[in-house]
């Protein structure tokens, strides 16, 4: 396994981040020197930029003035990369992704054309030569977008599937409106059967229903079991824990867990989970508007990531709520 050079510099490589830590990052990620931040944390470079990540947070060279705005307008397109001694508190990359943002191109640049589904039938025809014979009969592709264009269509036949770029292979989805998410806030959460709530959407299968209510945060009632739901649940989740939701299609591993427990099942070798109780709910509806590291003081006991899944699902309630 590969591993950060640095990791054995690190003294909390690996150690969960503690509160004050995370203020830490917070006070100074944007300014201070990344060493400098990773000999006062004993982290490396690359943990304490995903953890920022994570918090939302940026450096300074991700943060664009007017000024230079003004000149990467003006002076990309004709100098490209060597803009950088116009902009010298901006690296190549941060260049390279704004402009890209922005949709300014530099000099020599050519949009990345698409294979059309005529050019993937021949290709497959011809897969088994190589890529510079392969050339003659793709005069206008280069080298390298023949290669790739090869590996998407071995790994793609393996999946038994067409390549993503195919015209007839893409998949046409449905946008949910705003009156069948209303009939999700209204009844998914209720004792309305499965059958009930799907005969209120037509044309919506059990699995798109199911993944539309996860987005929207929605839980089923735990009474809402199958007797051979139970039974595979009560043969597996010893062993696999919340994975043996994926012996469940449609299930959630919050529910599952969740049914495991008024079940009385544990896993063999595990403690069981906190879940999040009304009040926990209620709590962090009045308290959203806080950083990270401060809803980490509001809950004692909770990590990182099951904040930002609880924020994230109290934002799409919300989101949906307003738009119904």
């Amino acid at each position: 396994m590969k591993r950060d050079k640095h990791a054995s510099e690190a003294r909390n490589h690996g150690v969960r981040w503690a509160v004050s830590e995370l203020n830490y990052l917070e006070a100074h990620y944007q300014t201070a020197p990344l060493v400098d931040m990773a000999t006062h944390l004993g982290r490396t470079a690359s943990a304490i930029m995903a953890m920022a990540g994570k918090l939302g947070l940026s450096r300074t060279e991700n943060v664009w003035s007017d000024e230079e705005l003004r000149c990467l307008h003006q002076y990309y397109p004709v100098e490209g990369q060597r803009i950088m001694r116009r902009l010298p508190r901006k690296s190549d990359e941060a260049i390279r992704f704004k402009a890209r943002d922005l949709g300014i191109v530099s000099p020599g640049h050519t949009y990345a054309r698409q294979w059309v589904e005529q050019e993937w039938q021949l290709l497959h025809q011809n897969r088994h030569q190589s890529p510079l014979e392969l050339m003659q009969l793709f005069p206008d592709r280069s080298l390298s977008s023949i290669k790739n264009a090869l590996i998407r269509l071995k790994r793609n036949n393996r999946q038994g599937t067409r390549p993503a770029g195919s015209t007839s292979s893409k998949k046409v989805t449905i946008a949910w409106t705003k009156s069948e998410k209303a009939i999700l806030l209204r009844w998914y959460e209720t004792s309305k059967t499965m059958e009930e709530i799907l005969a209120m959407l037509p044309g919506r299968p059990r699995a798109s229903v199911f993944a539309a209510a996860n987005k929207l945060g929605l839980f089923r009632p735990l009474s809402d079991w199958t007797e051979k739901e139970i039974q595979i649940l009560k043969d597996h989740y010893p062993e696999e824990g919340p994975a043996v939701v994926k012996r469940l299609p449609g299930r959630q591993r919050r529910t599952t867990s969740q049914k495991a427990a008024q079940l009385g099942l544990r896993m063999n070798s595990s403690t069981p989970r906190h879940t999040w109780s009304p009040e926990d709910w209620e709590r962090l509806e009045k308290h959203l508007h806080l950083s990270f590291p401060e809803l980490l003081r509001l809950f004692q006991g909770r990590s990182l990531s099951s904040l930002k899944n609880a924020c994230n699902r109290v934002r799409a309630r919300r989101k949906a709520e307003y738009e119904g």
